[in-house]
């Protein structure tokens, strides 16, 4: 009989003579992936493992080989964490153009620094990046990485090709839930792709794609999320920063919004109320006092981003940006929504994705969407909405970055997308 001493012995060896005979040599690769590339993703994993409504872990493996300079973007090896996500590991090793190990990266090694922009006062998010210079190309990373997480709002969205002028040899997806917490996905892209649904039921999803070529980036193209392959996911039961939330329907998600993140932020001082009324005097027109309004927060206040804890998502309180002067386009939005209710103008907050280049909130996907929030003012039908952030824009005027898409407005009734 083997002792299971011998029988651990036997099974090191076995994964390591495996772990040997993974291939990273430049020459594996197919002609064809290397075709307008500048990169050639060997391998693209993430298993990700929903535990319960507070808590999710997400493992990932990326191998990159770099051909030039250029596809050095390609490599992604970075995360994003917080007091409530955890990064339980991450390592990198790299490879030579014949598949010889010159370098192991490990956690010490990767850059730890605040993820914040010009712009922002203060945040609790923090990122860990690797910033490797090559000593020639081509070379091949391979990066791993682990996380766990409480907030359950945001499954990571899966992009089977992640831009131009990066090939895919091997993609795969994992994703395992409880089967009571309301899971759904959507695809977005796949005609034309051979990506392959492995495995699909009440309690797991899988997807497996092979052999995508590179495709090449011309002058005006359209945003890679509109061209390429990707799955959105979500929960119907989600977390968010110690808030169970619920989005089932965009109405229900509407409700829970602004009961459990929006609620007993617009309270301001009676003196500011006053000042208020007596800014609109009599007038009677409610687009006409909007305007009035509008104009006083524009030269009273200024943006600067604030986002800690659930500040990244809930406003900081209207009576402190009234007594500080500054916010980001939640708080703005909100301060402002808050000065109209004094002089009984209704308005609602309203949430998109900010961008010059457009993307609708998915109607037909109810979930945490959206990076912006700007003000939505009933106008007759329709609506007149306010850029909050802006000291110069004329009242009601939608520039490129919020105009011409979909978003979700706010009501005290629940969520409507218009």
């Amino acid at each position: 009989m083997r002792s299971p001493f011998f029988s651990l012995f036997f099974c090191l060896i076995a994964l390591t003579t495996y772990a040997q005979k993974v291939n990273y040599n430049i020459t594996s690769i197919p002609d064809s992936l290397k075709q307008n590339a500048n990169a050639v993703v060997r391998l693209d994993q993430m298993d990700i493992t929903i535990v319960s409504q507070r808590s999710m872990n997400v493992k990932t493996q990326r191998v990159v080989t770099v051909l030039n300079d250029k596809g050095l973007s390609h490599i992604d090896a970075y995360k994003h964490y917080d007091k409530t996500t955890s990064i339980n590991s991450i390592e990198a090793i790299v490879y030579d153009a014949a598949g010889n190990e010159i370098k192991k990266i490990r956690r010490k090694d990767f850059r730890d620094q605040s993820a914040v922009s010009g712009s922002t006062l203060f945040s609790d998010s923090r990122v860990v990046y690797l910033n490797y210079t090559p000593i020639s190309y081509p070379f091949t990373i391979v990066y791993t990485c682990e996380t766990e997480t409480s907030n359950t709002a945001f499954i990571p969205r899966w992009y089977f090709l992640s831009g131009y002028n990066a090939s895919v040899e091997k993609c795969i997806l994992n994703v395992s839930y409880p089967s009571d917490l309301g899971f759904k996905k959507k695809e977005f892209q796949f005609s034309g792709y051979n990506i392959k649904k492995t495995e699909e039921s009440a309690t797991k999803l899988s997807y497996i794609a092979e052999n995508i070529l590179a495709q090449k980036s011309e002058d005006l193209s359209p945003s890679s999320e509109d061209l390429f392959p990707r799955v959105m996911m979500g929960l119907e039961k989600f977390h968010l920063e110690g808030v169970d939330g619920n989005a089932t329907t965009w109405e229900a998600f509407g409700k829970w919004y602004g009961d459990k993140i929006l609620t007993g932020t617009t309270t301001l001082p009676e003196e500011t109320k006053a000042k208020m009324k007596a800014l609109v005097g009599d007038e009677k027109d409610p687009i006409k006092k909007a305007k009035i309004i509008y104009d006083y927060v524009q030269k009273k206040s200024r943006y600067v981003n604030i986002a800690i804890g659930i500040g990244g998502w809930k406003p900081m309180l209207a009576s402190d940006v009234d007594r500080l002067g500054y916010g980001d386009c939640k708080a703005l939005s909100n301060y402002t929504k808050a000065l109209l209710q004094a002089v009984d103008v209704p308005s609602y907050n309203t949430i998109l994705y900010g961008d010059s280049e457009k993307a609708n909130i998915q109607s037909d996907f109810v979930s945490m969407q959206g990076n912006h929030m700007i003000l939505a003012i009933p106008n007759g039908d329709n609506y007149t909405f306010l850029e909050c952030t802006s000291q110069d824009n004329p009242f009601g005027y939608q520039g490129t970055f919020t105009d011409d898409r979909d978003v979700l407005v706010v009501k005290p009734e629940g969520g409507q997308i218009v």
